[in-house]
């Protein structure tokens, strides 16, 4: 329930502040759907010590709260429990799925723009999300450091905080004045706290420059509101007959460029569905370049061969699902006229962990394992002027490494159909088939296959 009231309102905020861009508060020197350029003058690097000290007071002021305000008995840490964490060494947890999947990469995000709002570099700010995590787990809980929770806050928070770090940019403009620079300041915040937290120990939300100085590339985004339905299984007693809503970023660098740095391109996609009376499912589903390069720049054409990071979380009462992965894979673009355009990405993932519900795993917490295996991702996208058609095709080769010992093979197909009606209005719909096959050790096989059927009205911006 914590994980689906953050998505949610993690959606409304980031919707509120690429809406409000879109209507009213254009950047003074260039819209946000143009790139203009970081100028580095404005950007200096603090001392090592500012983003340490705010690493560590996020821990502190969270254990703090979890002592004293929620009485969370693994908050009660001492000299003694700490030095039995370094004694015990490292276990897997017993956690709830949307604490494991999704609170803690949120948290590592904080101590990753720690850094990065200080003026430190995509890579210079890994290490601060690393020894953040690694002082949480020893330190910060009573219960013995979690092998689990470290690899996600590390991974999940680095790609989470750089993401969040590029939407704040899409906002800020320091060369506004008034209601519209105030509004800026708080939807910047809102995306990525410890940034607008700096930025006021700084003063530079008091500071005034001619142009935007930050760094932005085009983004484009659709936000969706239908229905979505899926196939009755009376064997699963499944019956999905819910109302949605779906939002979508795609932020990318000219695909002409030479080579592309850490989350120049990225897609990401929040999306939310459910009934009265019903805990509503969620997902968010993203991927990013860490680097890429041209391999061929002919007449606006590009093949880009890139590294790719990719997270994954699923949470409903059918599947879970929660991946984190990395690998290579190839982004293509080929123009056909003026009028049509055909791209594809294609990339293929070692998945360092995952987790996946379990069949035959019960437990007030934990109903799932983990995992390691492999990820392929395959997307193509034809856009013919109002219409655009997507196909897009996700496999999972995982084998269980905590838990009950099987090896899962996870699919998802999913065409969708959009079609832009009037100034950014338009429709949508989707099919998803859902496979998984699982093959418990000493246990019986099981097979899942589902379809789901998406309708909804959508606005482009």
């Amino acid at each position: 329930m914590i994980k689906n009231i953050a998505v949610f309102f993690g959606m409304c905020f980031l919707a509120v502040s690429v809406y409000a861009q879109d209507i009213d508060i254009k950047n003074t020197e260039s819209d946000t759907n143009e790139y203009h350029p970081k100028i580095d003058g404005y950007f200096k690097k603090s001392n090592v010590l500012l983003p340490i000290s705010e690493v560590v007071g996020i821990n502190l002021g969270l254990c703090a709260f979890n002592n004293y305000v929620s009485k969370e008995p693994f908050a009660k840490i001492s000299f003694s429990s700490i030095a039995n964490n370094f004694k015990t060494g490292f276990v897997w947890d017993n956690d709830f799925f949307v604490t494991n999947q999704f609170a803690h990469p949120y948290h590592g995000s904080l101590y990753f723009n720690s850094a990065r709002s200080n003026g430190y570099t995509f890579w210079e700010s890994v290490p601060f999300t690393f020894g953040g995590s690694l002082m949480w787990e020893t330190m910060m809980e009573t219960d013995p450091p979690q092998t689990n929770d470290l690899i996600n806050t590390t991974l999940g928070g680095v790609m989470l905080g750089e993401i969040s770090h590029r939407l704040s940019s899409l906002v800020l403009d320091e060369s506004t004045y008034g209601f519209d620079r105030v509004t800026r300041e708080i939807l910047a915040t809102m995306i990525d706290i410890p940034r607008g937290f700096n930025r006021l120990l700084r003063g530079d939300v008091n500071r005034h420059t001619k142009r935007n100085v930050n760094e932005v590339f085009p983004i484009s985004s659709r936000f969706s509101l239908g229905y979505a339905n899926m196939d009755r299984k009376k064997k699963y007693d499944i019956n999905k007959d819910n109302a949605l809503a779906e939002l979508v970023f795609i932020y990318k660098k000219d695909l002409n460029s030479e080579s592309f740095k850490p989350f120049e391109i990225f897609r990401l996609k929040l999306g939310i569905d459910a009934r009265t009376g019903e805990e509503p499912s969620s997902w968010v589903d993203i991927y990013g370049i860490l680097y890429g390069k041209n391999l061929a720049r002919i007449k606006d054409k590009a093949l880009i061969l890139g590294v790719f990071q990719d997270f994954d979380f699923f949470n409903n009462s059918i599947y879970k699902l929660g991946a984190q992965s990395a690998g290579l894979g190839l982004i293509v673009n080929v123009p056909l006229n003026k009028h049509i355009n055909f791209s594809a990405n294609v990339h293929n993932n070692f998945i360092a962990l995952a987790a996946l519900n379990s069949i035959y795993r019960g437990g007030e917490n934990r109903d799932y394992d983990f995992l390691m295996g492999d990820k392929i991702l395959t997307e193509a996208i034809l856009d013919m002027g109002p219409v655009n058609l997507q196909l897009e095709y996700k496999l999972y080769l995982m084998k269980t490494i905590n838990g009950i010992d099987g090896n899962h093979t996870m699919g998802f197909l999913n065409p969708k159909l959009f079609l832009k009606v009037y100034k950014g209005l338009g429709a949508g719909a989707e099919f998803i088939y859902y496979h998984r096959h699982s093959v418990y050790k000493k246990i019986e096989v099981n097979n899942l296959d589902l379809t789901e059927h998406r309708f909804y009205l959508s606005y482009w911006f």
